[in-house]
């Protein structure tokens, strides 16, 4: 009798080792792995010979891939996405106009490097330097429009990186217009994907000049040809700008649009203009073809959190995002397998004004962290009175005394 009940215990405690054995499996098998989650893998990356490159979406500022992204480099003619930011900077502030003829001068007519050979006896208009360095990298369209716009280089240069401070470039010095090699002359393939987007974003008006071809000028006879060879070959792009120097390699931050998504690509030092074009391809092929945007939120929608403002009159205020909420992520992906984090600007106080950024929202994917978005006031939130706050501290008190009462019934 005593063997038989032993017996039973031993196979009840066989039968529940096996079953939690069995659960321990279920769970660890459908538990996400690296950059996985509700089975959604993240899309194995791209082969790239480049060192450096960057690949963001246009709409958030999200990075979908990134490759030696902080490292010191020299951006060549890519530079002159900060000086065609300042350009188009002045014409909207109406201190410059498209028609306005610029006048060449002969430190313009002697930069050198790669340029359109302006003659300081003739006469192009604003417009005709802007296609000149946005569409042959003319190092000699690019000084000519720092003196007229800036009043000389130098003041053009000390602007160019004040604005470099403004949109948080935090790794760039420049020291010229025009992206000659200088060893004070740097960046980062993050930060020339930063600019690349608030270029396009403030002044889309660029990708009207990026995106040419070739135009022909005096009179039919000099060919402004695109350095950017990938145009008309990629389908979608319309921009954005080359770079090549000794020392910086053969560099290109590219952007293209298709069904409705617009990447920036960059990549720097790669070691010809073949491996340049190979990395770009690959690294907005990878964009296009693995991701997908979730829509979460339109702009100026409210998020279902609000915004604690103890000393305001409303004292929770309503936030939401100025640009799409809406992540790339791999097909499939569904909103529920994001995890969302909230963070509040701390000592958030009164007066809080509409539109004033009060805190930040993440979202991540298993361990892919996706983006990072500012939360701005819906509405304005004036300080609260001595009256209105001494009431409120009474109602607060007495819910507090109340609840407390329950919780021991």
């Amino acid at each position: 009798m005593e063997g038989e009940v032993v017996g039973r215990i031993q196979r009840r405690w066989f039968v529940g080792f096996v079953a939690v054995v069995v659960f321990l499996a279920a769970v660890v098998a459908g538990m996400p792995m690296k950059g996985q989650a509700d089975g959604v893998v993240w899309p194995a990356p791209p082969h790239l010979t480049t060192p450096s490159a960057v690949l963001m979406d246009a709409a958030t500022g999200q990075i979908l891939y990134e490759k030696g992204a902080d490292d010191k480099r020299y951006p060549a003619s890519m530079t002159k996405m900060m000086t065609l930011y300042l350009t188009f900077e002045a014409i909207h502030d109406g201190k410059a106009h498209l028609d306005d003829i610029v006048p060449i001068s002969q430190n313009a007519y002697n930069t050198g490097g790669s340029e359109v050979y302006l003659d300081p006896r003739e006469k192009f208009t604003l417009k005709d330097m802007i296609t000149f360095v946005a569409v042959h990298s003319a190092n000699d369209a690019a000084v000519a429009i720092a003196e007229y716009v800036g009043g000389s280089v130098g003041q053009f240069v000390k602007r160019m990186n004040e604005k470099a401070q403004e949109l948080g470039l935090t790794h760039t010095h420049f020291v010229n217009p025009d992206g000659l090699h200088d060893p004070n002359h740097y960046t980062t393939a993050r930060d020339m994907a930063v600019l690349a987007r608030d270029l396009i974003t403030k002044y889309p008006e660029v990708l009207d000049y990026t995106k040419i071809h070739d135009m022909w000028i005096r009179n039919h006879t000099f060919d402004v040809s695109a350095t950017n060879n990938l145009l008309g070959k990629y389908p979608g792009m319309d921009g954005l700008k080359t770079g090549f120097t000794d020392q910086a390699g053969y560099c290109l931050t590219a952007t293209a649009q298709q069904g409705g998504v617009r990447l920036i690509s960059v990549i720097m030092k790669d070691p010809d203009d073949q491996s340049r074009q190979k990395d770009t391809t690959a690294l907005l092929d990878y964009g296009f073809k693995n991701f997908t945007p979730l829509p979460l939120l339109k702009p100026g929608d409210p998020l279902d959190v609000k915004a604690e403002v103890p000393d305001g009159v409303i004292e929770s205020l309503s936030v939401t995002t100025q640009v799409p909420l809406a992540p790339l992520v791999p097909e499939g992906t569904k909103a529920d397998a994001l995890v969302r984090t909230v963070e509040w600007t701390p000592g958030l106080k009164a007066p809080v004004a509409q539109g004033q950024q009060v805190g930040t929202v993440s979202y991540r994917l298993g361990d892919q962290q996706l983006l990072q978005l500012p939360l701005y006031a819906l509405e304005k939130d004036d300080k609260a009175g001595f009256i209105r706050m001494m009431f409120r501290g009474l109602i607060h008190f007495v819910t507090g005394a109340v609840e407390s009462v329950f919780k021991r019934l």
